[in-house]
C-alpha cells in the first residue's frame, strides 16, 4: 500500500515550475504578456462564460492513478508541482473520479497544501460516481451519497462544484443496433434504431434506466443540500449519452444536466462529438459540453497502453499517421482537439490528463500555437486524418471494453482485467482461424514490480471466459477452475449463454465470491455446498420471496420431502444433509473420447483415450457406495471426485464414496490398451504403434490437383462388427478461393449437389443418410452420414475449382468426428455397486458411450 505525501512542507520551486511567460490559459479572448498570480485571482475571469465559469482546459487528474503512473510517483512531489503549475497557467479547473484509485487523495493532498497560494473558491472540482472499479458499478442513490461524502472527505472540501454519474453505458438499458463504427447515423436515418425518435424522449427502456434516474436523482436532492452546484453524466457512446440526457430532461422534476462529459470523441482520429454538439443543446437542453482524452485515452502517444480497446488495425493506422508530422504527434493531436473545441456552436472546455510539469509546459505552448492560427499546424492534421480515412477508421469509435462478468482482488490494479481481455482479443484477431488462438497467452507484467503472468481462456457457447493466472502457477489449475465454474454454472442454469448470465447477473456474481478466496484461491466449488449459500434462480423462489416466505428454510432438496439445513450444515461438503427421495435411484455414463492422427499409410502416428464416468445419485440419506469394476487394470492416471476414498482404490481398485446429490464426475482417466486388449474392441485392427487404439474406420482419400481445379474422391468404410457409428461428420478445409464446388455424397448410388454463390451449399446423398454441405465463408466442406451400419462403405466424390490468380492448396487432413454408443474403448464393465449404510434397494443403471475426434492425413 502506497503512502501518499501530505506535504506539510512544499517543495521548492524549480525553474520549470513557473509558467512561461505569454498568454494565460484562462480566456479564449483574454491574454496577458506575464504572470502574476495576484492579477490573475483579481482582474482575470478564468472562464470561458457560462454558468459553470470554466477555463479552456480542464486539468486531468485520471493521470493520478496506478492505470498510468506507479505509487513511486503518485507519492512523490511531482503531482503536487504539476498542480501548482497549471493553477499559475490559469488551469483552474480539476476533473477525478472514486474510480481513479488514489487520484482524489492525491488530488486533495496538494490543492490543500496550495490553499494559501490558491484558495477554494480560486478553482473548480469536478469528480464521478457509480463506477469504482473495472466491472464495479453501483448506482444505488444510498452508495451514490456515500462516494460523494468519500469525494468531499479525500479532496478535503465541503462542497463540489460538479458531480459525474460515471460511464452510463454500463447500466442503463442497451439500446444500439451496434457498438463499433460510426454511429453519426443515430442522427438521422437510425434514430429508431438508437431510440432517439421524437415522441419517445421519456420512454425508458428497463432497470437500467430507471437506475440512472434515481441516481441523478439522489445527485439532485445533495445539489439542493448545497453539497455540490451542477450535475452530469459521462461516457463513451455518444448516442447513448444523448438518449439518457434527453430522457432526465422529459422525466420528473424535468430538469436538464448541467454538464456531459464525452470522451474520445473529438480527437485527431474521431471527431464525431461535433455533429453531436447541437442536438445536446437543443434536444437535452445541457447548459455545459465538456470533452475530454485528446489522446484517447493514449492511443495516439508512441506506446499505447496494452489494455487499450483500439483493434489491431485502428493502432496500426495510428503508427501510420505518426508517420506523416515530422514534429511530436501527441502535441499535434492535442491541438487539433483545442482547435475544435473553439470552433464548436459554444466554447468547450477540454479536459487533458497531466503527470509532469513539462507536459503542462507542452500543453499551453500548443494552446498558445493555436492561438496564433499555424497554418502548418492545420495541413498536418488534415494529412493525419487521411490516413485513418484511408484505413477505414476516420471517426471510427470502438466497443466499450465491457466484460460481461468479472471477479478482481485487492492485489490486483482497475486495469488487470482490461490486460488480459486486451491480450486476449488481440490474439483472436491475428489468428486466421479461432482454433489457432493460444490457449494460454503470455501476459507482461504490468507494472515494474510485477512479474509477469499468463491468461487461461476457454469458448463456452458464445462467451469467452478467462482467468488470469501468476507466472508460477500451473495453467492446468486456471483451466481445471474455469472447467469447474462452467460446470456450477450448468448446475444453476442449464444451458449457458451471454444472455443467460446478464440475466442471473446477482446469482453469477455471488458464485464467484464464493468459489475464490480474497486472494483468488479457489475455495468452495462444490455445487452442493454452493447451493446452501448461493440460492438457486427458480421460479418457486421467487414465489416465496413475494409471499415473504423464509427461503434458507425452504431451499429444494432432493424431491422436496427434505428440509435442507443452513449454510455448511452437512458434514459431509459435496452432499446435503436430509435427503429423501420416494424413488432412489443412481446411474453411471462411461463416456470415452479418441483423439488420434492417422497418416496417409492408414496408420496411427498416436492416439488417446480419455474416459469419464458421469453419474447422477438420486438417493436419500447417506448412503456408502462400492462400486467395483471387472477390469479395473484398464483405468489409468485417475482424477477422482473428492468423494472417493484413495486409500480403498489403491489397495483393492474399488471406488469407495458417499455420492453428491444430483449429477458429478466421479472419475476421469485414461486408456493405454496392452495387446491382449485389442482383440476385444470388436474392430479388427490394422498396423498400430505400440499403445495406440485401433481406429474404428478407414478413409481412403484420392486428390487430382491441377492448375486452378482439384477433383477428389473419399471412401469410408467401418472396421466395426457389430454396431453402427453414428453422427458421422468429415470436414476439409479446401482453401482459399475454393469455389464451384460439386459433390456426390452415396452409399452405392446418391444424389448430385451443386455449389452456387450462397454463404452454404448443399446435397442430399438419395436416401443413403448421407449428406454434404459447403461453407463459402469458412472454405470449409463437410460430409455426414447419420448412420454407419458394420463393415458399410461410403464414398463422397466431387471437384471445385479456384480463380486464375490463386493456385488451389485444400487441406492435407480430414476431420473427422463420430458416436459409437453402448460402446466404450476400454471394454469397461461394472461388475457390481452395493450400499451399505441404508436399508432400500436402489435402482442402477449402467451404459457406456464413445466418441471420436481424428484427423486423418492424406
Amino acid at each position: 500500500m502506497a503512502t501518499f505525501t501530505t506535504f506539510d512542507r512544499l517543495p521548492e520551486d524549480e525553474e520549470e515550475d513557473f509558467p512561461i511567460p505569454g498568454p494565460l490559459i484562462v480566456s479564449m479572448m483574454f491574454q496577458v504578456s506575464s504572470y502574476s498570480p495576484c492579477a490573475l485571482t483579481e482582474d482575470v475571469k478564468p472562464s470561458l462564460g457560462g454558468s459553470m465559469d470554466l477555463p479552456a482546459v480542464v486539468y486531468g487528474a485520471g493521470a493520478f492513478s496506478n492505470q498510468y503512473n506507479p505509487d513511486d510517483h503518485l507519492s512523490g512531489a511531482l503531482p503536487l508541482r504539476s498542480i501548482r503549475l497549471a493553477l499559475r497557467y490559469g488551469i483552474r479547473a480539476f476533473d477525478t473520479s472514486a474510480y481513479y484509485g488514489p487520484s482524489e487523495i492525491v488530488l486533495g493532498h496538494a490543492l490543500h497544501a496550495l490553499r494559501e497560494e490558491f484558495p477554494r473558491s480560486s478553482y473548480k472540482l469536478m469528480t464521478k460516481c457509480g463506477r469504482y472499479g473495472v466491472g464495479t458499478f453501483d448506482y444505488a442513490p444510498a452508495t451514490i451519497r456515500d462516494s460523494v461524502k468519500r469525494s468531499l472527505e479525500r479532496l478535503k472540501t465541503d462542497y463540489l462544484d460538479t458531480v459525474y454519474l460515471h460511464d452510463i453505458e454500463f447500466v442503463c438499458t442497451a439500446v444500439a443496433p451496434r457498438l463499433t463504427g460510426n454511429h453519426t447515423a443515430a442522427l438521422g436515418e437510425e434514430a429508431v434504431a438508437y431510440g432517439l425518435t421524437e415522441g419517445d424522449e421519456a420512454k425508458i427502456r428497463g432497470d437500467g434506466d430507471q437506475k440512472i434516474l434515481n441516481a441523478f436523482h439522489e445527485l439532485q436532492q445533495m445539489k439542493e443540500e448545497g453539497l455540490i452546484k451542477n450535475i452530469g453524466i459521462t461516457g463513451f457512446p455518444l448516442p447513448t449519452l444523448l438518449r439518457l440526457s434527453i430522457l432526465i430532461l422529459h422525466t420528473a422534476p424535468f430538469k436538464p444536466l448541467d454538464v456531459l462529459l464525452s470522451y474520445s470523441h473529438l480527437c485527431l482520429q474521431n471527431a464525431t462529438f461535433m455533429d453531436f454538439i447541437p442536438h445536446f443543446y437543443k434536444r437535452a437542453k445541457i447548459e455545459q459540453l465538456v470533452a475530454a482524452s485528446p489522446l484517447s485515452m493514449g492511443l495516439l502517444t508512441p506506446t499505447p497502453p496494452s489494455w487499450h480497446p483500439a483493434p489491431e488495425k485502428l493502432r496500426q493506422a495510428v503508427i501510420d499517421s505518426g508517420k506523416t508530422w515530422d514534429g511530436d504527434y501527441p502535441s499535434l493531436a492535442v491541438g487539433f482537439s483545442i482547435r475544435k473545441t473553439r470552433s464548436a456552436e459554444r466554447p468547450v472546455p477540454l479536459v487533458v490528463g497531466f503527470s509532469t510539469p513539462r507536459e503542462v509546459h507542452e500543453c499551453v505552448k500548443v494552446w498558445r500555437e493555436i492561438q496564433a492560427g499555424w497554418d502548418e499546424r492545420i495541413e498536418g492534421e488534415r494529412k493525419a486524418r487521411e490516413v485513418y480515412e484511408q484505413a477505414g477508421y476516420l471517426d471510427w469509435s470502438w466497443a466499450s471494453p465491457r466484460s460481461i462478468i468479472q471477479s478482481g482482488f485487492r492485489s490486483t490494479t482497475p486495469a488487470y482485467p482490461l490486460l488480459h481481455i486486451d491480450a486476449v482479443n488481440t490474439a483472436i484477431a491475428k489468428a486466421a482461424r479461432p482454433g489457432d488462438v493460444d490457449p494460454v497467452i503470455h501476459i507482461s507484467a504490468y507494472n515494474i514490480e510485477d512479474s509477469p503472468g499468463a491468461c487461461c481462456h476457454v469458448q463456452c457457447a458464445d462467451m469467452r471466459i478467462l482467468c488470469p493466472i501468476s507466472g508460477n502457477v500451473d495453467p492446468l489449475f486456471g483451466f481445471a477452475f474455469i472447467q469447474t465454474f462452467i460446470d456450477i454454472l450448468h448446475e444453476y442454469f442449464g444451458s449457458l449463454s451471454s444472455l443467460t448470465l446478464k440475466e442471473n447477473f446477482d446469482v453469477v456474481y455471488q458464485l464467484l465470491e464464493e468459489t475464490l478466496d480474497s486472494g483468488g484461491h479457489p475455495l468452495t466449488t462444490s455445487p452442493n455446498a454452493l447451493r446452501d449459500i448461493v440460492l438457486p434462480p427458480s421460479l418457486l423462489n421467487k414465489l416465496l420471496s413475494v409471499a415473504g416466505a423464509n427461503i434458507n428454510t425452504t431451499i429444494n432438496s432432493g424431491s422436496g420431502l427434505g428440509a435442507a439445513g443452513g449454510a455448511f450444515s452437512s458434514p459431509i461438503p459435496w452432499r446435503k444433509a436430509g435427503l429423501r427421495y420416494t424413488s432412489n435411484e443412481i446411474y453411471f455414463d462411461m463416456v470415452e473420447e479418441l483423439k488420434a492422427v492417422v497418416n496417409r499409410s492408414g496408420v496411427s502416428l498416436s492416439s488417446t483415450v480419455v474416459g469419464k464416468i458421469e453419474t447422477n445419485a438420486k438417493l436419500s440419506g447417506t448412503p456408502d457406495c462400492l462400486l467395483s469394476f471387472t477390469n479395473p487394470q484398464v483405468l489409468a492416471d485417475c482424477a477422482f471426485h473428492p468423494c472417493i476414498r484413495l486409500n480403498r482404490w489403491s489397495r483393492d481398485k474399488i471406488f469407495s464414496f458417499v455420492p453428491p446429490d444430483g449429477k458429478f464426475i466421479l472419475a476421469e482417466y485414461r486408456y493405454s490398451p496392452n495387446p491382449s486388449t485389442l482383440s476385444a474392441t470388436g474392430a479388427s485392427a490394422p498396423p498400430v504403434v505400440k499403445d495406440n487404439v485401433p481406429i474404428p474406420f478407414v478413409l481412403k482419400p484420392n486428390f487430382d490437383i491441377e492448375d486452378q481445379s482439384v477433383s477428389f474422391d473419399v471412401i469410408l468404410t467401418s472396421r466395426l462388427n457389430g454396431r453402427s457409428l453414428e453422427n458421422l461428420v468429415i470436414e476439409l478445409n479446401l482453401g482459399d478461393g475454393a469455389s464451384g464446388i460439386k459433390c456426390v455424397a452415396a452409399r452405392g448410388t446418391g444424389g448430385l449437389g451443386r455449389g452456387g454463390a450462397g454463404d452454404m451449399d448443399m446435397g442430399v446423398g438419395g436416401n443413403s443418410g448421407a449428406s454434404w454441405a459447403f461453407d463459402s465463408r469458412k472454405k470449409v466442406l463437410k460430409w455426414e452420414i447419420s448412420n454407419a451400419p458394420p463393415s458399410s462403405s461410403w464414398n463422397l466424390r466431387g471437384s471445385f475449382s479456384t480463380p486464375p490468380t490463386i493456385v488451389p492448396r485444400p487441406s492435407h487432413a480430414l476431420q473427422v468426428r463420430f458416436e459409437i454408443q453402448s460402446y466404450t474403448f476400454s471394454s469397461l464393465k461394472v461388475e457390481q455397486l452395493k450400499i451399505i449404510g441404508e436399508a432400500y434397494k436402489p435402482y442402477k443403471g449402467v451404459r457406456g458411450r464413445s466418441i471420436g475426434n481424428i484427423e486423418w492425413r492424406w
